[in-house]
């Protein structure tokens, strides 16, 4: 997509931006690590922290799965966001104001492929932050009488009902998108909501999607509506119990997590997270005290919203409906949290099935009871499996050994498991040896009978997508990416090095690569006497940028190494680097000029071809052997099958591509 933030604006919001305070938002584990800050990534699940933060340069990098980039990057990565759409929230957030597309002269071709999509994504969440309000007022005000009327059978604290923006969808085919239609949406951005539903009869004719229902709106992590949770009031009412907005350009149900724009400070507080059912029990939760509660959304619960818990606790309490449903639904879930490290507890409601009817029978105090006396997950999967079986039959301890190992497996860490290995052995008398065997066994099993169901279910590895036409040399090339990105920490880390290699590192050799124009930054800030401020300049200078840049993240998030290592190494590795850049840009022109001269006819073209290919042989000659240069010796000359014999000897040796040490 092309970019329609004017420069100026761009360095505005990078300006503004503070990296710590953007990443903390999202990674509340972020602590101080000297000047750096460090935390477990929020990209891959870790349990030593490897991603750091460097504020001196605006960037992040995590050196377990290596993601890195600067705070436009963490939230394209985070949000899965292009960069406009990066920008413009970190614009919001920092009150930065962005000029209307309008206002800004643009190619016809632009305006087509590119004007209306800047400002879709936001005129849909402006869309949903308004519908919001109005189903609200329609609740509040009694403009859909019925849902009032089934509201006040549901007992809500009001003041949790206006929190949580409750309101209610009238009982007409386009109310909504009469209402839409007068604040100045279009139909098109409601289709892009998922806000209105086609007639099959009538194409071009439209209804809305929720119609007559109770509305719960859906934040997203940050707190943005993105969808709508609508409850049936009437029971000859057609479609689901709960009908949910389908996903849309701002909303992915499997990153959802209802609740958890509210709940993040609590989870914080109380150092865990409580897993409900549906929006009913996570109100009622809120409403009892426990302000920890969070549901999934539309779905069941997932590994990515692990993940995104991961971020704040690891410690999970399920608080799902006690009927069989609700027990199939904790084992699963357990299934998905115990390998990624989660301490699970289940909190049980003997006093209703739920927490919503265990708050409306008994009260706040009893929610809060059943939540403080939960027990390990263990110990409800063992009391579970044991209800009304005699533990003396080996034909019972058998079963329930099997069932409960199969959870026990799933724990990474080797502490965990053997501790409770021995308590189940404990519990069955039973010795650990026999719980030991039992496992292999079962890891034998599971691994031959799994084996071809869980390759297809695990997601296959995405082949690399082929890089655009017209790549720098430095991202294609490897071997000249790594010789870049070690010079660069090389003369990030002594002056010396820099200026050295300001004058032998011609400005030709560097391309429009992110690894070539950090280092031409570092080069210009020398230039310049600013070559302690480098690190922030290549990270602005990098906003945005299409190719990946991990690596120089890396290098700018890692720690100071100037104490560490003499001068004369740097100078050293720095004209190691230099050597191979060279040899490298060099043997790229000789294999152009060959290319060129295999269809060139004789004449003076020719002639100039043939000159600058003995020029870069003896060039390639000085780098590859420096200590053979002081006598020259005969060298056979390579003569292309139309060539007649030159007057004297040309030089046509192939490059050397013999690697050179660097570091």
């Amino acid at each position: 997509m092309s970019r329609f933030i004017p420069d100026d604006i761009i360095d505005e919001i990078a300006a503004r931006a503070d990296i710590v305070d953007v990443i903390q938002s999202y990674v509340p584990g972020l602590q101080h690590a000297g000047q750096r800050w460090k935390a477990c990534c929020p990209f891959h699940q870790e349990k030593t922290p490897s991603f750091i933060v460097n504020p001196a340069s605006n960037t992040f990098h995590c050196f377990g799965c290596g993601k890195g980039g600067n705070v436009f990057k963490f939230i394209m990565m985070i949000e899965n966001l292009p960069f406009p759409d990066a920008a413009q929230m970190l614009a919001r957030k920092y009150n930065v104001i962005i000029p209307e597309p309008e206002h800004r002269h643009y190619t016809k071709e632009e305006k087509e492929a590119g004007v209306a999509a800047y400002n879709l994504r936001e005129r849909v969440f402006l869309l949903h932050e308004k519908l919001a309000a109005w189903y609200r007022s329609n609740l509040v005000n009694g403009n859909a009488a019925k849902a009032a009327e089934y509201f006040k059978t549901r007992r809500l604290d009001p003041v949790f009902a206006e929190k949580f923006m409750i309101g209610a969808a009238p009982d007409l085919w386009d109310g909504m998108i009469q209402w839409a239609t007068r604040e100045g949406f279009t139909i098109d951005e409601m289709k892009e909501g998922r806000l209105v539903s086609e007639s099959k009869k009538t194409p071009g004719k439209f209804f809305d999607f929720f119609r007559n229902r109770l509305i719960f709106p859906i934040w997203n992590e940050q707190g943005r509506v993105v969808g709508f949770s609508a409850r049936q009031i009437d029971p000859e009412q057609g479609g689901g119990k709960y009908v949910n907005s389908s996903e849309s350009i701002i909303f992915k149900k499997s990153r959802i997590l209802y609740g958890l724009n509210f709940a993040r400070p609590e989870i914080a507080k109380k150092g865990f997270a409580i897993i409900c059912e549906g929006q009913m029990d996570v109100i009622a939760m809120h409403s009892a005290g426990c302000g920890n509660a969070v549901a999934a959304q539309g779905t069941a619960f997932g590994n990515d919203q692990a993940m995104i818990l991961h971020r704040y606790t690891e410690n999970i309490t399920l608080a799902l409906d006690s009927d069989s449903a609700g027990v199939n639904a904790i084992l699963k879930d357990a299934a998905i949290l115990l390998p990624l490290g989660f301490n699970l507890k289940v909190a049980r409601f003997p006093g209703g099935k739920d927490p919503d009817e265990l708050l409306k029978n008994s009260g706040a105090e009893a929610v809060q009871k059943a939540v403080g006396e939960a027990v390990d997950f263990f110990e409800f999967l063992f009391m579970k499996e044991t209800e009304g079986q005699d533990l003396a039959l080996p034909a019972v301890k058998t079963k329930v050994a099997e069932n409960l190992l199969k959870f026990i497996m799933l724990f990474e860490n080797a502490v965990a498991r053997d501790s409770y290995l021995q308590w189940l052995a404990g519990k069955l008398g039973l010795s650990t040896e026999a719980m030991l065997s039992e496992v292999r066994r079962l890891s034998a099993k599971e691994a031959h009978q799994n084996r071809f169901r869980r390759e297809a279910r695990e997601p296959q590895e995405a082949p690399a997508a082929p890089l655009p036409e017209n790549v720098p040399e430095s991202v294609s090339n490897p071997l000249l990416q790594k010789a870049l990105t070690v010079l660069l920490e090389v003369i990030l880390a002594d002056s010396r090095s820099a200026d050295l290699v300001k004058g032998e590192l011609p400005e030709e050799m560097l391309d429009s690569g992110p690894y070539a124009v950090a280092v031409e930054t570092v080069i210009q800030a020398c230039m310049n006497d600013e070559w302690k401020d480098a690190p922030a300049m290549i990270a602005q200078r990098l906003i945005p940028c299409e190719f990946d840049y991990a690596g120089v993240t890396a290098v700018l998030s890692a720690e100071p190494q100037g104490e560490k290592k003499s001068s004369s190494y740097y100078l050293k590795t720095a004209r190691d680097c230099l050597k191979r850049i060279k040899i490298l840009y060099f043997g790229k022109q000789l294999k152009q000029i060959r290319a060129e001269f295999v269809s060139m006819p004789p004449g003076p073209a020719r002639k100039e071809l043939l000159r600058k290919s003995v020029e870069l042989t003896r060039s390639l000659n000085a780098l590859n052997h420096p200590r053979t240069q002081e006598k020259p010796k005969t060298v056979k000359r390579y003569l292309l099958p139309d060539e007649q014999p030159p007057s004297e000897e040309i030089v046509m040796e192939e490059a050397s591509e013999t690697e050179i040490e660097i570091g």
